[in-house]
């Protein structure tokens, strides 16, 4: 959704901070600009000479959102003592040792939590940890008038003169960890944002960031605790024994399973583990999990096997057996470092029943088919009996130790409209009052994205927020004029599957939503927002996004190829020419999982008579043709 070329993502994104930008521009850049602290004047923001990255970058972030406010250039200052001058906010340690806010205060705010004080004419932001800090740059920011809704959609106050008043806040996360994984890769570029409370990759620890092959993938670590490429000629014995006994080499099967009773083996993988939080000792959470796949692809040797609650069928306590020596391993050398671990399909979704995990060993609970197959409805649906009833009971039996790592968007078929909002509301109520401490989000849905990551990233912090208010605060600002006609069509969508009982699964296509009497209704609800904001590129383009999915799902149900269309071909082929126009403007390659849609191009193919040729689809000649006169595709 967000794979746009350099030049239009410059200009989209300087287009959106000019039309959300307060329009108040009196005194800025006149020399008459000021900020003060209740009496005195602003002039500089201060970090000690020992300050971390992330505080020196919290530092310059303050400095650059209140320029942007009032214009004036605010000096961001090493301090070596702990005397901190009148008009000056202190970041950081610096905040500490200079006697502003007390390291009392910082204990029960939590590892990502933040104090703000402002009195006596300066003031202070601290984190328990500098990522704390970072947050707490932010809230003051909020603060004094500025909204954070998208990377490309922010409201900047315009003010010649700021005051920020007397403040003193402490606030802390509900959830240890939020954050969604391989963001970065769904959405070229894009990163969970600190900006919306989320925790930032680099918390992380990824063996990519090392070198290691592989894309942003740090959830499945057992290909790089124990790569085959270097150990398996010389110790297949380290890998998984199949069910012909022979041990599983690359590319058979899904990837990175384990002998997991093997000692030689978790030994071995040990240290690679310590060796990657040496060279990551500033972040927080590691991985030890199961290679991807379902049960069978798992070690079926006896000894492997005497480790499981039922030989060959429930494997969690193998599972947390080899999890737990990992993190006894780290917990002598690096204690308070978290090791992650997955609750993953039918092998490890039911709770252990000898071995429980260890402190400092944090298990992600999958809501993941078949146990929980229907992401458009919370976990009561009686779809997701099964997987309900294993979550209640590692909650049961594990209550300290539950994270989740969720499900929330379409994996087969990218840009089909995929309702997962409310269901994940749903969720995230559930998990707030059950004692889970952390969230990771597989990716986000396509459908309505920007708007899925604001209400999340508030209720990752607040969650009691009132996610209705939130979601009209955001579409007006996102959408502009065309906002209360995005905000119909939300809420048709989600009434459809309400009322229709549409079951989406992340797992599989998902025809059910979109009929053709849906299309049609919500094709009339698109028209009027398009008009509302023709003369505003940045919101034209965010509902044409939208739009985007809607035809998308529209035409690959009923085409001319399958012959199921339900209206004329002049209506047809003005529908694909749109799709194809937006798809050019989005610079769309691959639009899912199955086998026509590893290129637009081939998916474009299997629904009409358009072929192209040239890499990207987008430049070829045939595309202009075919957008210049529709109705004629049967030509091409």
């Amino acid at each position: 959704m967000k794979t746009l070329k350099i030049d239009r993502k410059a200009f989209m994104f300087f287009m959106t901070l000019l039309i959300t930008i307060t329009s108040c521009t009196t005194g800025i850049g006149d020399g008459k600009s000021k900020i003060s602290l209740s009496k005195d004047e602003l002039t500089t923001i201060a970090v000690s000479t020992t300050a971390s990255d992330r505080e020196k970058f919290a530092a310059e972030e303050l400095a650059s959102y209140l320029n942007k406010i009032t214009g004036k250039e605010l000096s961001v200052i090493t301090v070596d003592s702990s005397m901190v001058p009148d008009g000056t906010i202190a970041i950081g340690e610096l905040s500490v040792s200079s006697g502003m806010i007390s390291r009392e205060e910082l204990g029960p705010i939590g590892e990502d939590g933040f104090v703000i004080n402002i009195a006596d004419n300066k003031g202070a932001i601290c984190g328990w940890r500098d990522l704390g800090t970072v947050y707490g740059v932010y809230e003051l920011l909020k603060q004094v008038g500025v909204k954070f809704y998208a990377e490309d959609c922010e409201i900047i106050p315009s003010k010649s003169k700021l005051k920020i008043p007397e403040l003193r806040l402490a606030i802390k996360p509900h959830y240890d960890l939020r954050t969604i994984f391989k963001y970065d890769v769904y959405f070229k570029g894009i990163t969970p944002s600190m900006k919306l409370g989320y925790t930032p990759n680099d918390d992380m620890g990824y063996h990519g960031d090392l070198g290691a092959p592989g894309e942003r993938n740090w959830v499945h670590s057992a290909s790089f605790m124990m790569p085959y490429r270097l150990f398996g000629e010389e110790h297949p014995e380290y890998f998984a024994l199949n069910k012909s006994s022979e041990r599983v080499k690359p590319g058979e099967g899904p990837p990175g399973h384990l002998c997991l009773s093997n000692m030689e083996m978790r030994e071995t993988g040990a240290e690679r583990l310590l060796h990657l939080i040496e060279k990551q000792e500033n972040r927080t959470s590691f991985v030890v999990t199961q290679g991807d796949g379902r049960s069978n692809s798992w070690c079926q040797c006896s000894n492997c096997k005497a480790l499981d609650a039922i030989p060959g069928d429930h494997m969690t306590d193998r599972l947390m057996d080899y999890v737990n020596y990992n993190a006894r391993v780290v917990n002598e050398k690096y204690p308070g470092k978290k090791i992650l671990t997955l609750a993953y399909t039918e092998a490890t979704s039911r709770p252990p029943e000898r071995v429980m995990p260890d402190p400092n060993v944090m298990v992600m609970y999958c809501p993941y088919p078949p146990q929980t197959p229907c992401q458009s409805h919370g976990l009561d649906c009686p779809e997701n009996s099964q997987g309900f009833a294993e979550l209640q009971g590692w909650i049961e039996k594990c209550p300290d130790n539950m994270y989740i790592y969720d499900y929330p968007r379409g994996y087969r078929v990218w840009y089909e409209p995929f309702g997962s909002f409310y269901a994940m509301v749903d969720k995230m109520n559930f998990y707030a009052s059950n004692g889970i401490k952390g969230i990771v989000q597989c990716v986000v849905p396509t459908s309505f994205t920007d708007l899925f990551v604001f209400v999340q990233g508030v209720l990752f912090w607040e969650p009691d927020a009132d996610v209705e208010k939130l979601i009209d605060e955001f579409m007006d600002a996102y959408y502009g004029e065309a906002a209360p006609h995005m905000r119909e069509y939300f809420n048709f969508m989600h009434n459809e599957i309400n009322t229709r009982n549409v079951h989406q699964g992340c797992e599989s296509p998902n025809p059910d939503l979109v009929t053709a009497e849906y299309a049609d209704n919500a094709l009339v609800m698109f028209d009027k927002a398009q008009n509302a904001v023709a003369d505003d590129p940045a919101a034209l383009y965010r509902v044409e996004l939208e739009k985007f999915c809607l035809l998308f799902s529209d035409v690959n149900q009923r085409n001319t190829i399958n012959d199921e269309l339900t209206i004329s071909m002049p209506e047809h082929s003005k529908r694909l020419a749109e799709t194809v126009r937006i798809a050019r403007e989005m610079e769309v390659i691959r639009v899912g999982n199955m086998p026509n849609m590893m290129n637009f191009k081939n998916w474009l193919r299997s629904v009409s008579l358009l072929t192209l040729q040239s890499e990207p689809w987008y430049y070829d000649p045939g595309v202009d043709a075919f957008l210049n006169n529709p109705e004629n595709i049967f030509i091409y």
